[in-house]
């Protein structure tokens, strides 16, 4: 797409350029019946936008037409079966044939048709092949059943300017078959309108993604469901913190799990729920009828798409449900396991407040029996002492007499400096 024009002086948002083109980043073609068109979608695979941007330019000049400008998301060229087209999307390619001459034959099956045309490289895994019929008809005139098998969808459009018919129901070369009776439609509103019957099979398909995710977590989530119901009837009982760890594991295992799924699914589901809203914005025209015995295409892929895309609805909701459900069961286990462990501190609090308490009767004893210890070396010192006066016949009191009297003395000296110890100790 070419660059846009600034408004000057003004610096422009960078992404003014996308935002602006976005009008026209899906433009229709003109058509006029009788016609033909062919339409394929494929699913982005491995390959790197730009590889695959390249195959399509080469795929360009082989034909002698010009590469796709920078940063297009849509090109066109002519082959010499007719006009080809090719366009970008977020998860998807899709690859338009606008056959003419004996390319756009309807007695020719569109695998034959498909196989006389020269096809760039498959960019990644096939989904959708729709195959488009515009004959022409008169004002008023009734449109004949186009099949003759399945069960046969019409709706009348522009005020019965034009008639689409469709079974929906895969030719042997995997193609849907729509069938447009044009009674008056220009040809841009023509182009749109093959626009429209594409867009509808394309996020009709793409829509159903969801499904085959949603069938393969159904087991998953019964199984993580009896689990966890499992689970809490154990928690009920478990009365061990080595029990509650046991549960706790086996809830973190079951939460992963869900958790995991969750990732892996979002964004298909979320694609569904996009893709289903714009199905049912491009049905929205597709509801008046051709007759009281034919269904109208919208009435039609109403009712068979409803269940699948409710499905993967309410399988996403299930799935989001089951892990707040985890999540509440893993509180309330991690609550239980907090209480035991309270208890297991607080008994050791106390456990250790007793031998505390034990501690300090045992110093208080080893004190009193250090301080007689003590007491009785220092009374024996001061018995050489006195010896030693008594020989020097300075000592006034008989020596005996002296020693004892000391005794008590002594005692109360050595309590008081011990006590001056233990305090000092106990200051720091």
């Amino acid at each position: 797409m070419p660059t846009i024009a600034s408004t000057i002086p003004f610096e422009p948002h960078p992404a003014r350029d996308s935002i602006l083109g976005e009008a026209h980043a899906r433009p229709f073609f003109r058509l006029e019946a009788p016609a033909r068109v062919l339409a394929l979608a494929f699913v982005r695979g491995k390959d790197s936008p730009e590889t695959l941007r390249e195959r399509l330019d080469n795929f360009a000049r082989a034909h002698g037409a010009a590469p796709a400008p920078i940063g297009a998301k849509h090109h066109r060229m002519m082959l010499p079966q007719g006009l080809f087209r090719w366009e970008e999307h977020t998860e998807f390619t899709t690859y338009v044939f606008m056959l003419s001459g004996e390319a756009a034959r309807f007695n020719i099956t569109a695998g034959e048709v498909l196989r006389s045309l020269s096809l760039p490289e498959q960019p990644g895994p096939h989904l959708v092949s729709v195959d488009m019929m515009f004959q022409t008809g008169q004002p008023g005139e009734a449109s004949p059943p186009p099949f003759q098998t399945g069960v046969v969808s019409q709706s009348r459009l522009e005020d019965g300017r034009a008639d689409v018919a469709s079974d929906f129901v895969p030719d042997e070369n995997g193609f849907v078959r729509f069938v447009v009776t044009n009674r008056g439609l220009p040809e841009r509103r023509l182009g749109a309108l093959a626009r429209d019957i594409m867009e509808i099979e394309v996020y009709r398909n793409f829509a159903l993604l969801g499904l085959p995710e949603a069938q393969r977590i159904a087991p998953v989530m019964r199984t993580v469901e009896q689990g966890l119901a499992d689970l809490m009837g154990d928690l009920v009982h478990q009365k061990s913190l080595e029990e509650s760890d046991a549960l706790l594991t086996r809830l973190t295992d079951m939460t992963a799990r869900i958790e995991a799924e969750i990732a892996r699914t979002k964004f298909r589901f979320g694609a569904t729920r996009a893709y289903g809203a714009i199905l049912n914005d491009r049905l929205s025209a597709f509801h008046v009828p051709v007759s009281h015995d034919a269904p109208t295409i919208g009435a039609f892929l109403g009712r068979r798409n409803a269940p699948a895309l409710r499905t993967c609805e309410t399988m996403e909701a299930n799935l989001m449900d089951l892990a707040a459900r985890l999540a509440r069961a893993s509180n309330v286990l991690r609550t239980r396991i907090d209480v035991e462990l309270a208890k297991q501190n607080n008994e050791l609090l106390t456990s250790m407040g007793e031998r505390t308490a034990l501690q300090l009767r045992l110093q208080q004893t080893v004190e009193g029996l250090s301080v007689a210890a003590i007491s009785y070396y220092v009374v024996g010192l001061v018995g050489y002492v006195l010896k030693g006066l008594k020989e020097a016949h300075i000592m006034p009191l008989p020596l005996e007499i002296a020693v004892g009297l000391s005794v008590p003395l002594v005692i109360l000296v050595m309590a008081y400096i011990v006590r001056r110890i233990r305090k000092a100790h106990a200051g720091h």
